[in-house]
């Protein structure tokens, strides 16, 4: 890593903070489906991915 990485991550006081950049604010294919995960993942308590 280049010391601008390591100062990148050390300067970081929380993880939101490291996720800039061309892929960030792109729509995703799940966007859709998101409220239907989140509801299975905390309501039923489905955490496998595969089953989601």
């Amino acid at each position: 890593m280049t010391y601008r990485t390591v100062k990148r991550y050390a300067d970081a006081t929380t993880p939101e903070e490291l996720f800039k950049g061309q892929w960030q604010g792109r729509p995703s294919k799940l966007d859709e489906f998101k409220p239907y995960l989140d509801q299975r993942w905390s309501d039923d308590g489905c955490t496998n991915a595969w089953t989601l």
